[in-house]
């Protein structure tokens, strides 16, 4: 536990400790667990003058996207004036799970004091960043239309979608200060509902009476706006997206506008983010194999030794931020940076958030003496196969045609077969691929790849990233 809190201390304290004696404008952007599932990004925007500074939490529940990607927009803002502070993944795991929280609920357990989970550990840095705070804004998505009187079942005082939330009209801190809560949230909602103009969408002011005794809410005193409200006397808002709006887009947006309206109410002054979700794209991702780096694209094979030491050290995506992956079988939900021992068949599944948006697949190459891998080439116009091993005859003038390499119902489109000895011409850049070409039989092939000094036979290799699969060999007869 002393441990922890040393390295807790040395996390908390890498930051400016003072917004004034940082560069402005700048961005400083610090990674907590890496490569666990609780993986927590914090961002600190520091505006080209200083001013509040706004804390925005996003993803504390992993099923409300609304609350995670509107935050995530705010990770790139640069202000004119104040400070921001990013959370837009608070939990990471239940995020990727799409889950509202997969160890429990995180936003129920901000009034503990002891540090003894994982989630408590990202809990304990959230309230670090509020002390660093003047305002402090949770981003959610909640069920149905809050409504100061019952319409229906989804329209109704008990729902929360689409509403501010405060835990008081007025809050009055230890201190003696004052803070109206309400006449803000009431400023912020007629901006909002003027840009909204739909009524059907409305957002609504929502109070919980969270320390009236009588309150039908009392689970509101474990989560972070009223933690922050009682412990640091900063003003505390839940902003609640519905979760029944038609579009994810929606539900960003009109997060959008109440941040941007709590962020003119308090003087800080940014550039608009950009609303823009394309779908998520995997193209490739690197990997150490055994020390040495190698790329891969979706859904490619990559064959391995058993026992190989795999890690990968980056995803290649049309989004920077809310990627994992996954290496099935081993660890937890988020395997990034961290080395793994392959000792079977496996795959590695890539995730923006809680979609699934690529894959690879790992398979342990087997000794050559085990394959059952076979060949297609084309002889002087013919396709044969040729079995992992084999030896052909060919004589002088013939032309062999490379085509692929199978094993078990597994197209190898992506292995690589080289005919030693042989090079192409007119080709700049040699990789080794000899697949496709037209190889006419002659006496121009490099001898060193000979097997034998007396006659030409030279080995036909299959590989996939240095590793070999299968092969054969041809010899070469005057006759």
């Amino acid at each position: 536990m002393i441990r922890y809190f040393i390295i807790l201390l040395l996390f908390t304290f890498s930051f400016p400790l003072n917004a004034a004696d940082v560069k402005r404008p700048s961005t400083i952007h610090k990674v907590y667990f890496k490569g666990s599932d609780y993986e927590l990004h914090v961002y600190k925007i520091y505006g080209r003058r200083d001013g509040k500074t706004m804390l925005i939490v996003g993803g504390i529940q992993g099923d409300e996207p609304g609350g995670f990607l509107s935050a995530d927009l705010y990770s790139e803002l640069t202000l004119e004036q104040g400070n921001l502070i990013v959370v837009p993944r608070a939990n990471f795991k239940s995020i990727i799970l799409f889950n509202r929280g997969v160890d429990g609920d995180m936003n129920r357990i901000f009034h503990k004091n002891k540090i003894e989970t994982d989630m408590d550990k990202v809990v304990s840095i959230i309230k670090n960043l509020m002390s660093e705070s003047d305002i402090f804004l949770h981003l959610h998505d909640g069920w149905g239309f809050h409504n100061p009187k019952y319409i229906d079942n989804l329209r109704n005082p008990k729902r929360f979608g689409q509403s501010i939330i405060t835990d008081a009209d007025e809050f009055k801190c230890k201190n003696g200060k004052v803070l109206p809560l309400r006449d803000w949230a009431y400023e912020v909602l007629e901006e909002v509902n003027e840009k909204i103009a739909d009524e059907q969408y409305f957002m609504h002011y929502f109070n919980t009476n969270t320390e009236d005794p009588k309150t039908s809410f009392k689970d509101m005193r474990k989560t972070a706006t009223y933690y922050a409200l009682k412990t640091y006397c900063i003003p505390a808002f839940g902003i609640e997206a519905s979760k029944n709006l038609p579009t994810v887009e929606m539900k960003v947006l009109h997060h959008n506008y109440a941040v941007n309206a709590f962020m003119k109410l308090f003087n800080i002054i940014p550039e608009q983010p950009q609303i823009f979700l394309p779908k998520p794209e995997f193209k490739y991702v690197v990997l150490q194999v055994n020390g040495e780096p190698h790329i891969i694209e979706n859904n490619k094979i990559l064959y391995l030794s058993k026992n190989s030491l795999l890690e990968v050290i980056h995803i290649e995506s049309n989004y920077k931020r809310g990627l994992s992956c996954d290496v099935l079988g081993v660890n937890g939900l988020n395997d990034m940076g961290i080395p793994v021992k392959i000792t079977k068949d496996t795959e590695i599944i890539f995730r923006k958030d809680n979609k699934v948006m690529g894959r690879i697949f790992i398979k342990i190459s087997k000794s050559l003496d085990e394959q059952n891998w076979v060949f297609i080439v084309e002889i002087n116009g013919k396709k044969r196969a040729v079995m992992n091993g084999e030896k052909i005859v060919l004589k002088k003038g013939d032309v062999i045609k490379l085509l692929k390499v199978f094993s078990e119902g597994v197209v190898g489109d992506n292995i690589k077969i080289n005919f030693k000895g042989f090079v192409p011409s007119n080709v700049v850049n040699n990789t080794g691929d000899d697949r496709g070409y037209k190889i006419i039989i002659d006496s121009n092939f490099m001898k060193k790849y000979s097997l034998y000094k007396d006659k030409e036979v030279y080995p036909v290799v299959a590989k996939n990233n240095n590793i070999t699969l299968a092969t054969f060999y041809i010899e070469i007869r005057n006759k």
